[in-house]
């Protein structure tokens, strides 16, 4: 199975006029360890969902098509909603230890909202393997929040 399907669940929330990626997960390194909670949250524009479906797509199309990703390209970023945003391929997005290949969401105007902290190279990516995204439904929790968004049901 998957690994992102057997750690913490992830929780999308909408919030404003801002989509929230979060998880909580118990961590305790041995019985001698009290343990406690962490958590990870990812933050982007609620037009991010529909954005990144759009954005998606365009790796698939044929090299020579006038919106495809260009050749050599792994990441494409675009401002939405007054953010600055990137999807990336990533070679081992859905695993390290297996080398899952995947996507990562990407928000580049949130480099101070990292575990790294803002001095460091790192904004926040949201990283989905292949699988996960293709084959375990999480793509059409994308459409889902995109269809309702424009809707006008948040």
């Amino acid at each position: 199975m998957d690994p992102e399907l057997t750690s913490a669940p992830w929780h999308f929330f909408v919030s404003g006029n801002h989509l929230l990626i979060v998880r909580k997960k118990w961590v305790q390194f041995d019985d001698n360890d009290p343990g406690e909670f962490v958590s990870g949250q990812y933050e982007y524009p609620i037009g991010a969902a529909r954005w990144f479906l759009e954005t998606l797509d365009r790796f698939f199309l044929e090299p020579d098509h006038p919106n495809a990703v260009p050749r050599g390209a792994i990441t494409i970023e675009e401002d939405v909603d007054g953010e600055r945003l990137g999807v990336t391929r990533g070679a081992q997005y859905g695993s390290v230890l297996k080398g899952i290949p995947g996507y990562s969401l990407d928000n580049l105007n949130r480099f101070e909202h990292t575990s790294f902290g803002p001095g460091t190279n790192w904004c926040q990516m949201f990283k989905m393997g292949d699988p996960w995204l293709f084959e375990q439904g999480l793509l059409d929790v994308f459409k889902d929040i995109a269809e309702r968004h424009e809707r006008g049901e948040f």
